[in-house]
């Protein structure tokens, strides 16, 4: 004999692991990873795209998820155009995954506001596009 016992503990019907203790075991498994799974999506309607949260000098609206900012002196904030083909969040905000090679969709913000810093652009982060919402 090798001393290998062929009654491994996790094998199904062994006498270390009844058959209704595989069928709990299996139903633990599911209920974990349907868990997990239901954690990690419903974080994506909380939050501006988490992608550039880190390296990008943008400030985040939490009230619509779109980032916004102030860039050539201009106000601007992302938007949605081919994002919206994927994106199921609420009606009203930005897609919170969507890019195209770490670039995000953005227009610049009717109001006409000169700015210098993200902050001057707090008043007009609602307002619509004044063009069309491109990447770059």
């Amino acid at each position: 004999s090798s001393g290998i016992n062929a009654e491994w503990p996790l094998r199904p019907g062994s006498q270390y692991l009844s058959s209704n203790s595989w069928k709990m075991f299996r139903i633990c498994v599911l209920l974990v990873t349907v868990l997990a799974v239901a954690c990690v999506s419903g974080f994506q309607y909380d939050t501006c795209n988490r992608l550039f949260a880190y390296w990008k000098p943008w400030t985040c609206n939490e009230d619509n998820l779109c980032w916004y900012g102030c860039q050539e002196g201009y106000c601007w904030s992302q938007c949605n155009g081919a994002g919206t083909i994927e994106w199921d969040g609420p009606a009203g905000t930005c897609n919170t995954q969507y890019h195209l090679n770490t670039n995000i969709e953005w227009c610049w913000l009717n109001g006409g506001k000169l700015c210098s810093s993200n902050s001057d652009c707090d008043s007009v982060r609602d307002n619509t596009c004044s063009g069309f919402c491109s990447v770059g």
